[in-house]
């Protein structure tokens, strides 16, 4: 019910990416109308382990379910689920706290600037038809 009330939202909607986005949260963020993510950070709508213990009823794969899920941030920006992605310090995020906050703003205040021009209609519109698109772009193996 709260997927279905988020992408009726006629406001915009941003999510950012900054750790590690799994499960139910994934697809809490994911009906938005931008989606940022850290360089170094993992998105997805189930974890490599979980995967892995699906598929082939054995948790130890989960570095095949990982590669499978194409849960980074280069994979899924070039799948169309992921915007934009946001570079991070010399050795990750937590490495510099302050430029990561300060870039995470930045494209959170870009993106909200291209959006806020839009109606609510053509918001919903459009975020619905970027939802159902996800992933439509295939990515070779």
């Amino acid at each position: 019910m709260n997927l279905r009330e988020m992408s009726r939202l006629k406001v915009p909607i941003v999510s950012a990416v900054i750790g590690e986005g799994m499960s139910g949260g994934a697809l809490g963020i994911g009906v938005t109308d931008r989606i940022l993510m850290l360089e170094h950070a993992i998105y997805s709508v189930i974890s490599p382990e979980g995967c892995a213990s699906i598929l082939w009823k054995d948790a130890e794969k989960m570095r095949e379910a990982a590669e499978a899920l194409r849960l980074t941030a280069g994979d899924l920006e070039k799948l169309g689920v992921v915007d934009r992605v946001i570079p991070e310090p010399l050795g990750g995020a937590h490495r510099d706290s302050e430029t990561t906050i300060n870039s995470v703003g930045k494209a959170i205040a870009a993106m909200l600037k291209e959006l806020s021009s839009k109606k609510g209609d053509k918001l919903v519109a459009d975020r619905r038809k970027k939802f159902l698109d996800m992933g439509s772009k295939g990515l070779a193996a």
